[in-house]
């Protein structure tokens, strides 16, 4: 497996590690944005109660407030794009997106008063505003758990390069059985390796484990040579081990194909749902000031 002989450390791909002097940083500062947006929704409620009690339009209140929230997540995505501008560390934006994203949830509902609307078009909107909300959910689990699992696991691989890799595994491992065929004059492994490794090369398995962090596969592995390596002599059970050894490997790539995989597929879901929500609300906007 080609593996880049250097790891980076895990300040690169996640938070910054418990007790750090940049961890209690941004601490302080996720603390505050937490209480200002708290105070914030407590003053909009506020201001929804009284407008209730004084029959203003409150939908109209809490569906500007929506619409500025909800552009200032889509924002985080321009800011990402603008690094060469002063505008603060990136780092400190998402902390923002996330506060941001919280407070969407209770104004959505203060704005529609309901789960699920009646109206097609306000269906739709609901439906892009739970899939971003749910996805986003994903994806901060995802970047707090994975980057760290994988730089746990010891090396790199570029995703891209996996299908590669795992075959050129899947090669090495046929290529030491027939090996094995050959200089033990029998078809014990070569049979074995049929009936249950060969399965395991084909392709990327026990994805659901990785992402789980079970540790399933590689059991898996260990109980199919224990259970093979009683009848073995000293060469196959040499032979059987080298192939573990080659399983093993093949298992890491797993885990890489799994959780990188889900590092990208989230935003697959995340960003067209928020691009889509976003469409979706200004031309809600458009016809409401038209109609009202």
């Amino acid at each position: 497996m080609t593996v880049q002989d250097q790891t980076p450390s895990k300040q690169e791909f996640s938070a910054p590690l418990a007790g750090t002097p940049m961890a209690r940083e941004q601490a302080v500062k996720f603390l505050g944005l937490i209480i200002f947006a708290v105070l914030a929704w407590i003053l909009i409620t506020i201001f929804i109660w009284l407008g209730r009690r004084n029959l203003w339009a409150v939908s109209h209140i809490t569906g500007y407030v929506l619409f500025v929230v909800v552009l200032g997540l889509v924002f985080l995505k321009a800011r990402k794009r603008l690094l060469v501008l002063p505008l603060g560390p990136v780092r400190d934006w998402l902390l923002l997106h996330y506060v941001l994203g919280a407070l969407s949830l209770p104004l959505y509902f203060q704005h529609t008063g309901t789960f699920w609307p009646q109206g097609r078009y306000e269906q739709f909107i609901a439906l892009f505003f739970y899939a971003a909300s749910v996805s986003a959910i994903v994806g901060i689990i995802f970047q707090r758990v994975y980057p760290r699992r994988l730089i746990d696991l010891g090396s790199q691989v570029i995703y891209e390069r996996i299908p590669t890799e795992l075959a050129n595994l899947r090669e090495e491992a046929e290529a030491l059985v027939l090996q094995a065929v050959r200089e033990t004059s029998s078809d014990t492994v070569g049979r074995y390796y049929a009936e249950s490794f060969q399965w395991f090369f084909q392709k990327p398995r026990f994805v659901l484990s990785h992402l789980l962090g079970t540790g399933r596969s590689l059991g898996w592995i260990q109980m199919r040579v224990k259970v093979l390596d009683r009848f073995l002599n000293q060469t196959e059970r040499e032979y059987m081990h080298k192939l573990e050894a080659i399983a093993i490997r093949k298992n890491g790539l797993d885990a890489h194909y799994a959780m990188q995989g889900a590092l990208k597929l989230w935003l697959f879901v995340h960003v067209p749902s928020a691009i889509l929500l976003v469409l979706l609300a200004c031309w809600h906007l458009i016809v409401v000031n038209i109609y009202s």
